[in-house]
């Protein structure tokens, strides 16, 4: 099961679902500001950067700062503190997604003149970025309790997947060497450790449409 993939490209339904239950009717809730930080810093961190946006979690997520977003030319220069000590590597040049955009653009609104960081939650960046590097603080126990509230079940290596079924997507209409590039890996661990074999796959070789089963 370490090992195991999961195709989590029907992740929207989870975002909907965690959007209804999280706030009162929409995504962000502006003037409930301790409503809005738990979803940024949990919902946002989680499913945009890493879904959307194909960053490691945490210390990808939780390293973007605004300054790094290039509004004008769509990209965002992400820190790689996984790779920082590899010659050539530390920081990569990846698209800001159509998905994603979004999403910034909202998140920005509301927290852009309050955090240094995307992701406005300096607790679990204290509790992952350590003297000894980074290391998991409990971002995944609060998605886990995030879908469990939004009656959807979970899956293994939730930041891996969400990362692999983006890699997967752009690999369905970029070249591999053009993907790797936007995610910070080689095509031989994306092809390893990162691209599926998904329902969609199956559904278009038979010519049939994909069932949607909303968990």
């Amino acid at each position: 099961m370490a090992n195991e993939k999961i195709d989590v490209t029907d992740l929207d339904l989870v975002i909907t679902k965690i959007e209804k239950r999280t706030s009162s009717g929409g995504a962000w809730v502006r003037g409930k500001i301790n409503n809005a930080v738990r979803f940024e810093a949990l919902v946002f961190a989680e499913h945009a950067e890493s879904r959307y946006g194909g960053l490691r979690t945490p210390s990808e997520t939780l390293s973007l700062r605004w300054e790094d977003i290039d509004w004008e030319m769509n990209r965002m220069s992400i820190p790689e503190p996984k790779v920082e000590h590899h010659e050539g590597r530390g920081i990569r040049s990846c698209p800001i997604f159509p998905e994603l955009r979004s999403i910034l653009d909202e998140a920005f609104e509301i927290f852009g003149d309050k955090s240094e960081y995307v992701v406005a939650a300096p607790q679990y960046r204290a509790a992952a970025n350590t003297a000894m590097g980074w290391k998991n603080s409990n971002l995944r126990t609060e998605m886990t309790r995030l879908l469990r509230r939004a009656g959807v079940s979970g899956w293994p290596r939730l930041f891996h997947s969400m990362r692999a079924s983006r890699q997967t997507e752009l690999q369905r209409e970029f070249p591999l060497h053009v993907v790797c590039s936007w995610l910070g890996n080689s095509p031989r661990i994306a092809q390893q450790s990162y691209l599926l074999v998904t329902e969609d796959d199956f559904a278009r070789a038979a010519g049939v449409a994909k069932v949607m089963v909303e968990g």
